[in-house]
């Protein structure tokens, strides 16, 4: 039995009348194998919550007073194997890299090189073996383990189901029995319908095929899919908790690290329920892009926020510590008790409005963000750590500077 009908179509989903009856035969069975109208319901009702929280986010610096957080130096908190005692590591590696792939393109890298793609497992140019950023990761935890004999539970999140970072992935970490890790576990991230401005659903056409305009959940969504309880009856979260673990460390897959970075965000985000990782800076241009750590004291409570550049304002350049340092920028790699996660999760937040198709107007995309994991810490932290102590993929004029710390 159909949950979808013409008429429920019609009003649901953007410009249904125009199809013909075949196409809308076509949509509406896609829409009843992946979106029932419930789950229509669902997000269209997160996405007005996340409008309502997105909202408050851009006012948390009404009325409040700024001053710098809690920063420790990763050159005075060197760690060692024993800091990662309790520590299960995710590493996020869900990005398919569209940015990337054109600047292969551009950069005359043949398109049928391009078809089993991802950002986290494009091969790193020099190596010895082809290696990508993530076989990269996988093949240093396992070797801090067995150098330390220590067990460390690695979680590698993708996109969504049947995205090409869920397909590829599980097969290089398959075929390379695991890189000798005993406790990895996969987990793929949900997607939010992108919804028109009106609140309808969007169909995107290729070749033969419909399938709404959908987003992966933004960067908090791996943390929230390891909330899920699935049909065996424990989330991952759970599962991690029962074999010991207490915190998380999460890394980008598609960086790579100098591995004392590993241990001193490990040291340092033991003295903290939620550290994030930054670099401080000696001057704070008015354009600069970074997301910002900032203490934020509003109506007497004090949380560590990281304010993005619509959000700051004059006084957020303005605080500096005792050195002369201007308030240290987000990096994306965060270390917090799974508690903070157990509690209460993250809230909805949506992004500036996004092109969904070309003619049609741009709307916001909902989804989770990582850095409010941050802003729940009760005694937050940040680790400043050196711009050299890791690289992060972004183009193909990247691959070297990753393969060079990589050697």
């Amino acid at each position: 039995m159909s949950l979808w009908a013409k008429a429920s179509a019609t009003e649901s989903v953007h410009d249904f009348a125009s199809y013909s009856d075949a196409d809308q035969t076509a949509i509406i069975d896609v829409l009843d194998g992946k979106f029932p109208p419930e789950l229509l319901a669902d997000h269209f009702s997160k996405l007005t919550q996340a409008k309502s929280n997105s909202e408050q986010a851009r006012n948390v610096l009404d009325g409040a007073v700024q001053s710098y957080p809690t920063v420790v130096n990763a050159t005075a908190t060197c760690g060692d194997a024993a800091d990662l005692e309790g520590y299960a590591i995710v590493l996020t590696a869900g990005g398919e890299g569209e940015r990337l792939r054109l600047s292969l393109l551009d950069a005359g890298v043949p398109k049928d090189e391009l078809e089993d793609f991802t950002k986290a497992t494009f091969r790193l140019p020099g190596l010895s073996q082809d290696a990508g950023a993530l076989q990269i990761n996988l093949a240093l935890i396992a070797k801090i383990m067995r150098e330390n004999k220590i067990n460390i539970p690695v979680v590698v999140t993708t996109g969504p189901q049947g995205s090409p970072t869920a397909d590829i992935i599980p097969a290089i970490i398959a075929k390379k029995n695991k890189f000798g890790i005993s406790d990895l576990s996969i987990v793929e991230q949900d997607e939010r319908l992108h919804l028109s401005a009106e609140g309808k659903i969007v169909m995107i056409k290729t070749g033969d095929d419909f399938y709404p305009a959908v987003n992966p959940d933004e960067t908090g969504g791996p943390l929230m899919k390891l909330r899920e309880i699935p049909g065996d009856g424990k989330s991952v979260l759970a599962k991690l908790r029962e074999g010991g673990c207490r915190k998380l460390m999460v890394l980008q897959g598609t960086a790579v690290y100098d591995p004392a970075m590993i241990f001193s965000i490990a040291a340092a985000g033991n003295r903290f329920d939620g550290l994030g990782v930054g670099i401080s800076r000696r001057s704070f241009p008015e354009k600069d892009p970074y997301g910002t750590y900032v203490l934020v004291d509003k109506n007497g409570q004090k949380k560590l926020v990281i304010v993005e550049q619509n959000v700051r304002n004059n006084a957020t350049r303005e605080v500096i510590d005792k050195t002369g340092n201007h308030l240290p920028f987000n990096t994306g790699f965060y270390a917090f008790d799974i508690s903070l996660l157990e509690d209460s999760g993250l809230p909805d937040f949506c992004t500036p409005p996004k092109e969904i198709c070309p003619d049609l107007p741009r709307a916001p995309k909902a989804g989770y963000a990582a850095t409010d994991i941050i802003a729940a810490a009760k005694n937050p932290g940040v680790l400043a750590v050196s711009a050299d102590s890791f690289a992060v993929i972004k183009t193909a004029e990247d691959l070297p500077v990753l393969a060079d710390l990589a050697k």
